[in-house]
């Protein structure tokens, strides 16, 4: 199920206008351009900095053609992570102009994000998703910049 919620996304919960942090009411109005992978995992790191989630792993996955179009990176915490710490987090990329679009603590700790045309979701937990080691704790993170992953799976078509 969590994977299935990382590639479809989640639904929106606040509109642009909404967000904290977004700057001026003229600059909200500007259309934001596309952000690059470079750009991304630069905000992704310095949103885990501002929450004191050190030593992340960034992941290559094999599948090449999608490489361009996703960040994928793994913390290890010493204990399920903080709320306290996830907000700061989340803060900090709201900041970088990232729109939150959902924030859980139930069960699992759950962050999710969007800044065009990536989305970015932060699960949290002990054993929290299938992909990792049921005896993991930390965060895994995700991002998946939407555009391009559609343009890869057009040009993958028959």
């Amino acid at each position: 199920m969590a994977a299935a919620m990382l590639l479809s996304g989640c639904a929106d919960k606040r509109t642009e206008s909404e967000s904290p942090g977004a700057g001026t009411t003229a600059s909200r109005n500007k259309p934001r351009a596309a952000i690059s992978l470079a750009e991304a995992r630069a905000d992704i790191r310095a949103g885990l900095a501002a929450g004191a989630f050190e030593g992340a792993r960034f992941e290559i996955k094999d599948n090449r053609e999608f490489s361009a179009c996703a960040v994928t990176a793994v913390v290890s915490t010493a204990a399920e992570p903080d709320a306290k710490n996830t907000e700061r987090m989340a803060a900090e990329l709201e900041q970088r102009g990232w729109l939150r679009t959902e924030f859980r603590t139930d069960g699992i700790l759950m962050l999710s994000l969007r800044k065009t045309p990536w989305t970015l979701d932060f699960i949290g937990g002990t054993g929290a998703l299938p992909e990792q080691d049921p005896d993991f704790t930390g965060l895994s993170v995700n991002a998946v910049d939407r555009d391009c992953a559609n343009r890869v799976a057009a040009s993958l078509s028959p």
